[in-house]
């Protein structure tokens, strides 16, 4: 293998541990009952996604199917 080839492949390698970083992240936080006023100090690269499954009394247009269990939800995003 040459030097070319060697470098090349160091360079895929590279720009993949590197995307691993700069990728957004995301967390569920599934609530019921509960209010979510605030995420602090979330960094720029994390999106945080409320599930609240307390749905009685919410708006039908506001209703959601959830990601993490197919039961409908009201999905708030930070």
């Amino acid at each position: 293998m040459n030097l070319k080839s060697k470098l090349a492949g160091a360079l895929v390698r590279l720009k993949k541990w590197v995307s691993r970083f700069q990728r957004k992240r995301e967390i569920f936080l599934v609530i019921e009952g509960g209010v979510v006023h605030e995420i602090v100090d979330r960094p720029d690269n994390i999106n945080v996604t409320v599930i609240d499954y307390d749905t009685e009394g919410v708006e039908k247009e506001r209703l959601e199917i959830s990601p993490v269990d197919g039961e409908l939800c009201v999905i708030s995003k930070w």
